[in-house]
């Protein structure tokens, strides 16, 4: 499934007054993320991603990701299995004048899709018990 919100950050926001965003999301793994920064950022709006409050992107709770007219393509592989499925995307705009709206984009896929091996578990583990059988006989 593919995920897309875009967040408008106001003008003269600072960290203590950040907008948070969530985006609901199925059980599964966060393959890709995007983040689209449009012209006109200058590098003012500072953005992060969490789940249940650990940073994701990028890994360290006091770092962000800011850019100007600059699209991050971000392969991630973070896996969201219990509940509440959902991703935090939080930020400010130090613009003192225009406010901003960045994209976030999220390729969240079910294990099958990202663990081929996932989808034949059930083959080995019946390879594996006719090994023990036979071994028993």
């Amino acid at each position: 499934m593919l995920y897309s919100k875009h967040v408008l950050f106001p003008a003269a926001q600072t960290e203590a007054t950040k907008t948070v965003a969530h985006f609901h999301i199925n059980k599964g793994w966060v393959y890709r993320a995007w983040l689209i920064f449009p012209p006109g950022c200058a590098g003012l709006v500072k953005v992060r991603i969490e789940h249940k409050g650990h940073p994701i992107i990028p890994v360290n709770k006091s770092d962000y990701v800011k850019a100007d007219n600059y699209t991050f393509e971000l392969p991630m592989f973070y896996e969201v299995q219990t509940t509440p499925y959902q991703i935090t995307f939080e930020g400010w705009n130090e613009d003192d004048t225009y406010n901003h709206e960045i994209t976030l984009m999220l390729l969240v896929l079910p294990k099958e899709f990202i663990f081929p091996v996932g989808a034949v578990e059930g083959i080995m583990e019946s390879l594996s018990n006719l090994i023990i059988r036979t071994g028993e006989e």
